[in-house]
């Protein structure tokens, strides 16, 4: 190997461990970059605990206790889609404090640029405050403007940096404006404008849908208290009458003999079923997407969960 390839393998160690290294720091940041990582990572921990659920209950014949085979399967599925929710969870957040931000920032980039400065001089003195989550991005677009990057290709890179609707509708509209040669410090101004109107109706709007997203989670209570009503005090009271006739022995008297415990699985699974599909509605109602609502599926199917498992330990 000559000096040039131990140079290029050099480099290549630094890289990866330098992407180790980002990884651990902010790892929403590196996912951020490759999305599909996200999967990976959540297929690995799915397949994991399923085989790992599949050779346990093979090894222990005759699995018994409150997590039965089938419903330790449904906590695996639970737990691998728990990183896909956490990171719309934060990109969500993400994007709500970048467009918070955004306006702010184009209007003091429009005063600087109106009270005389260059365009350069103006990112430059913008990029000294703190605007949130888009100073980094604001940083390095004034970089990019001082070694000489066009404007419009500055811009564009910031934009993809936070890929926001409303963002990316700003930055056309700066960038059109740009291009016929008008008053760029009005431009900016006029969009800070638009910017504020469209953060006004957006607020409105997730105003006037949180009460329907309220409404999928009362109808998931009332319907959880339902099927623990049934749960602790019906089922119980019909074996119970399945027994006395039975043991009786009453001529022409018919009583199928209940199955308990299957009767409480299937009410069971009626429960995360029933947090699943309120959890999605409530994300399509709320963010117009239905995987949006993933984090609201998880939160009450996990609710489910945990509610059947107060009652049963409760009954032990």
């Amino acid at each position: 190997m000559d000096e040039k390839d131990e140079l290029l393998a050099a480099v290549e160690k630094k890289r990866k461990e330098k992407a180790i290294v980002t990884f651990l720091h902010d790892p929403l940041r590196v996912i951020r970059t490759n999305p599909i990582r996200l999967g990976y990572i959540s297929g690995a921990i799915g397949v994991g605990l399923i085989l790992l659920i599949y050779y346990y209950s093979k090894s222990h014949e005759g699995w018994t206790g409150f997590v039965a085979p089938y419903d330790a399967y449904i906590l695996a599925v639970i737990a691998a889609c728990t990183p896909p929710a956490y990171y719309m969870y934060s990109e969500e957040n993400r994007v709500k404090k970048a467009d918070n931000m955004f306006p702010t920032l184009l209007r003091d980039l429009a005063q600087a640029k109106r009270a005389g400065l260059t365009l350069i001089d103006s990112f430059k003195l913008i990029s000294e405050g703190d605007y949130g989550v888009l100073t980094d991005g604001l940083n390095t677009a004034a970089y990019q403007l001082t070694w000489g990057v066009p404007f419009e290709d500055s811009l564009r890179m910031f934009a993809k940096r936070y890929p926001t609707q409303m963002i990316n509708r700003s930055i056309e509209m700066i960038i059109e404006g740009y291009r016929v040669g008008g008053d760029v410090g009005s431009i900016l101004k006029i969009t800070a404008d638009d910017v504020n109107e469209l953060r006004a109706l957006d607020k409105k709007r997730a105003a006037d849908m949180m009460p329907y997203i309220a409404i999928c989670y009362i109808t998931f209570g009332v319907f959880m208290l339902i099927l623990l009503v049934l749960y602790g005090t019906f089922i119980p009271m019909m074996s119970e009458a399945a027994e006395k006739v039975t043991g009786a022995g009453m001529g022409g008297a018919v009583m199928v003999n209940v199955d308990s415990e299957k009767m409480k699985m299937i009410l069971f699974h009626c429960g995360i079923i029933q947090g699943i599909c309120s959890g999605f509605m409530a994300g399509k109602l709320g963010a117009g997407k239905v995987i949006a609502g993933l984090k609201h599926a998880l939160i009450l199917a996990l609710g489910a969960f945990a509610l059947f498992a107060v009652v049963q330990f409760s009954q032990l």
